[in-house]
């Protein structure tokens, strides 16, 4: 009995942890691979660094993204949410605090990270947004309950070059991402540290190079992003 119970504690954890498992919900990681398009995704901010340059490399280079803000740090820089969505890209709910123990909450604290955090981008941008993702990536049957009653798509991804790791420099967070994207893919990245703007100066050109259009999620899996 005692195994079974630890192989039981063994699943779940690994369902919770890994975002790709669907163990608690399901969540979109892929979009149509028939066309030469991937979405890269920013999550973390919006930051009044690094977030500016994020968006002038993107248009510098024609590109398309979907930004996953934090709903306090929406209320902080709802300026820069709104150059976010006018230069024509994508903003998703992100929880409101990312705390670090925010995932051992019920549903009704959920709920209440959710419904902040869309009414910040809401009071920003005019629209309540869709998409969401969860902070660190993990799932939990509470969070599965609170995005069953507010009606969130969850988004993950497909390619994760784990650019918040300071031991990953920009030259290797661009390999990482060269070496896995394919049609469709989904792009984790953070517009929240100091090696995102050189890894995007090496990365946007090289995927246009390889045929690649950058959009943003909504594009990439045909459905709208706000409602």
């Amino acid at each position: 009995m005692l195994i079974i119970i630890i192989i039981g504690l063994g699943i779940i954890s690994w369902g919770a942890f890994n975002i790709h498992s669907n163990l608690f919900l399901s969540a979109t990681h892929q979009g149509n691979a028939e066309n030469q398009q991937v979405a890269l995704t920013f999550d973390d901010g919006p930051n009044p660094t690094y977030t500016p340059q994020v968006l002038e490399l993107l248009d510098k280079h024609n590109a398309k993204a979907t930004f996953f803000c934090i709903g306090k740090s929406v209320e902080r820089y709802p300026y820069i949410v709104k150059q976010i969505r006018e230069a024509g890209h994508t903003v998703g709910n992100h929880s409101y605090t990312h705390g670090p123990t925010i995932d051992l909450h019920r549903k009704k604290y959920w709920l209440s990270e959710l419904r902040q955090t869309d009414s910040a981008i809401a009071q920003a941008i005019g629209r309540s947004p869709r998409f969401f993702r969860p902070p660190y990536g993990v799932t939990t049957p509470h969070l599965a309950k609170a995005l069953r009653q507010s009606g969130h798509r969850v988004i993950g991804w497909r390619v994760r070059p784990y650019d918040t790791l300071e031991s990953r420099s920009s030259a290797r967070i661009v390999r990482t991402i060269l070496r896995k994207v394919k049609p469709g893919a989904i792009i984790l990245l953070h517009d929240s540290h100091s090696r995102i703007v050189p890894a995007l100066e090496q990365l946007l050109p090289q995927l246009r190079q390889r045929g690649y259009t950058l959009v943003t999620v909504a594009k990439l899996i045909d459905e709208d992003a706000y409602v």
